[in-house]
C-alpha cells in the first residue's frame, strides 16, 4: 500500500497542456449545455442569468472532467500506466456547431462529436514483474471505466445534498446532477474519432470497454443508463436498483446473443 502511495506522489500530476484542454473542453461543454437549458438562441431570456449559469456550467464541467480524469489516472498508476488527457480541437469545433445548427436544443447530439479521451503510456518502473509488460485490453478497459464511474460517484454524493435539502429540479445542484449523468452516458458510449481509430485516444472511454467484453459493456452502459432515467424520472438515487435492472437486461442480452449463435 505504501508503495502505491508513493508511486501515485510520484506519478500523479497534471500538466499545464493537459488543464487548458481541460478547460476549453468544458467551455464548449458548458455553452452547449446553457443554450440547451436556457434556451437563449430562440427565445429572450434575461441575459445575466444565462451568463451566471454558464460561469456556473464551466466550473461544474471542469470539476467533473478532472476529476473523471483524475480517476483515471489514479487507477493507470496503480496498473502500471501514465495517463494524459488530449482533446481533439475538432471535435469541440464540431461539437459547438452543432449546437448553432440545432439551436441549443439536441444537447446530446453535440456531445456525440468526439471532442477528447486519455492516452496510456507505459511506466517502466511501476511495469516490472508485471505478467504481461505491454498494453492489453483488460487495463485499457479497467482504465476506461473509471471515467464514467467518477461521474457517478459526483451524482451519489450531489444527490445526497440534494434529497437532504429538499431542493427542486430547477436547482442548480439538480442542474449538475444532470449534466454528470450526461457526461457519464456520453463516456460510455463507444464513439470513435472520424478518423481511423489506432490507439485509445482514437475512441471514448466506452470504446476500450467495449473491446474487451460485450456483456461487461452492456452491462456496464445498462447501469448508467438505468440509473440515469431513475434519477431523471423519479429522483430515484439507487445505483443498486438500476443494477438489478441493467443486470436483468445483461441476462436477456446474453440469451438473445445465444439464440443467434
Amino acid at each position: 500500500m505504501y508503495g502505491f502511495f508513493y508511486s501515485l506522489k510520484e506519478n500523479f500530476s497534471f500538466t499545464r497542456k493537459e488543464l487548458t484542454e481541460l478547460l476549453w473542453t468544458s467551455i464548449a461543454f458548458a455553452f452547449i449545455m446553457t443554450a440547451f437549458i436556457k434556451g437563449f438562441m430562440y427565445k429572450p431570456i434575461v441575459l445575466e442569468d444565462t451568463l451566471w449559469m454558464f460561469v456556473i456550467f464551466i466550473i461544474g464541467v471542469f470539476a467533473s472532467l478532472w476529476f473523471h480524469v483524475a480517476l483515471q489516472k489514479i487507477v493507470g498508476i496503480k496498473l502500471g500506466y501514465k495517463v494524459t488527457y488530449t482533446y481533439w480541437l475538432n471535435g469541440v469545433l464540431i461539437c459547438l456547431f452543432l449546437s448553432f445548427l440545432t439551436f441549443g436544443m439536441v444537447p446530446l447530439l453535440s456531445t456525440f462529436i468526439f471532442p477528447g479521451a486519455v492516452t496510456m503510456e507505459h511506466l517502466p518502473k511501476l511495469r516490472l514483474g508485471k505478467f504481461r509488460y505491454g498494453t492489453n485490453s483488460k487495463d485499457i478497459a479497467r482504465v476506461s471505466l473509471a471515467g464514467p464511474l467518477s461521474h457517478i460517484i459526483i451524482v451519489l454524493i450531489l444527490g445526497i445534498v440534494f434529497l437532504s435539502a429538499g431542493l427542486g429540479r430547477s436547482s442548480i445542484v439538480f442542474l449538475l446532477i444532470s449534466l454528470n449523468l450526461l457526461i457519464a452516458i456520453y463516456s460510455i458510449l463507444p464513439i470513435p474519432k472520424i478518423d481511423m481509430p489506432t490507439k485509445m485516444d482514437s475512441a471514448s472511454d466506452g470504446m476500450g470497454l467495449f473491446f474487451f467484453s460485450r456483456t461487461i459493456y452492456v452491462l456496464c452502459f445498462a447501469t448508467i443508463l438505468f440509473y440515469a432515467l431513475l434519477v431523471w424520472i423519479a429522483s430515484v438515487f439507487s445505483l443498486i436498483l438500476a443494477f438489478v435492472m441493467a443486470f436483468i437486461a445483461t441476462m436477456i442480452y446474453i440469451v438473445v446473443m445465444e439464440q443467434k449463435n
